[in-house]
């Protein structure tokens, strides 16, 4: 079992300089305190977030020497895939191996529209992607046909470090879930599912990868704040939470909320019952134990921050509390 960090500020965090250096910073601390990987994220149109998730990669892997260095996700149909395997494979060189490649379908159409990629056949544009970067990583040359994309006789140049590097997939429907376990190497869920749902995904992910022949991995991507007190982690993690939260559900981004008519109904109580993991270090230990028996999950990414904060010296302390307190310093951390 592993814990790593995502990235999912963006301009409405601050000045963009200044935004991007705290990323690295805190890429630098999860690299000290023994997380496993850094990782970024991305949306095309939103302040929230950055919308180069690679480039950015490369300098947290300039900055650190022992995590993973990725994403988690890209949107992979809104690039050229073989562009986008020469990227995630130089990022591997750079990195000396240590490139975590996590992509998704994505779910808003401004997403799309913002770099002119067509919404329709975006399922069709993801699943062949997905595929042709294996291939790219794994054949000298390499020809390939299908319903979008047409190459012949191409090659990616440099070669990964690894052979090849896993591809982990972020999936919430019914289909998603079965591609994610026919094609990828693991599959991701959203930040802000409930244990349940996330077990009955896990569930239907794990049963498509051995119909398929394929490893299991699930990866949970989770908010966190471990603070000394749960007072301490209300007051500092309590309206950043709810603030978050809101935004996710406007965008359509939970969907297991039953009888949430508006964002305004959610609580702080509906996200620490079985959403986030928070508190003192005991109540995150207690949550961590739920999605590993309950839902099977093998590793976690946790946001210790978003666009609305908390502060950046907060940050840093609730990451290095959650490593002194929370993480087994005896689990292997590294993903296969």
């Amino acid at each position: 079992m592993g814990f790593g960090v995502v990235f999912t500020q963006g301009v409405a965090s601050g000045d963009p300089h200044q935004v991007i250096g705290e990323i690295l910073e805190q890429a630098e601390a999860a690299d000290r305190l023994g997380y496993f990987a850094a990782l970024t994220t991305e949306h095309k149109y939103s302040e929230e977030y950055f919308g180069s998730p690679l480039h950015l990669a490369y300098a947290i892997a300039a900055r650190t020497e022992r995590v993973k260095v990725g994403t988690s996700i890209a949107i992979a149909p809104l690039y050229n895939p073989v562009e986008l395997a020469q990227d995630a494979a130089m990022l591997d060189q750079m990195s000396g191996g240590r490139l975590f490649l996590g992509l998704g379908a994505g779910y808003l159409p401004e997403d799309y529209q913002t770099v002119g990629v067509p919404w329709q056949g975006r399922i069709q544009r993801f699943d062949e992607t997905v595929r042709i970067i294996r291939q790219a990583w794994t054949s000298d040359r390499f020809s390939f046909t299908d319903r979008i994309y047409d190459f012949q006789d191409v090659s990616v140049i440099p070669r990964p470090v690894q052979s090849p590097p896993p591809i982990h997939l972020g999936a919430w429907s019914p289909g998603g879930l079965a591609r994610a376990g026919r094609l990828g190497d693991g599959w991701i869920s959203n930040a802000l599912m409930s244990v349940d749902t996330m077990r009955q995904m896990g569930d239907t992910y794990r049963e498509a990868a051995r119909e398929s022949g394929r490893p299991q991995r699930v990866t949970a991507i989770r908010f966190c704040w471990t603070a000394e007190s749960r007072e301490d982690a209300v007051r500092d993690f309590g309206a950043t939470a709810i603030d978050m939260v809101r935004t996710l559900w406007t965008y359509g981004a939970i969907t297991d909320m039953p009888g949430v008519t508006a964002a305004d109904q959610i609580t702080l109580d509906d996200l620490m019952r079985d959403r986030m993991i928070f508190g003192t270090p005991d109540d995150c230990r207690a949550a961590i134990a739920d999605y590993r028996t309950k839902a099977g999950v093998d590793d976690f990414l946790l946001i210790f921050r978003h666009p609305s904060g908390p502060a950046q010296d907060r940050v840093l302390s609730a990451m290095e509390l959650f490593a002194s307190e929370v993480m087994d310093k005896d689990a292997d951390p590294a993903l296969t």
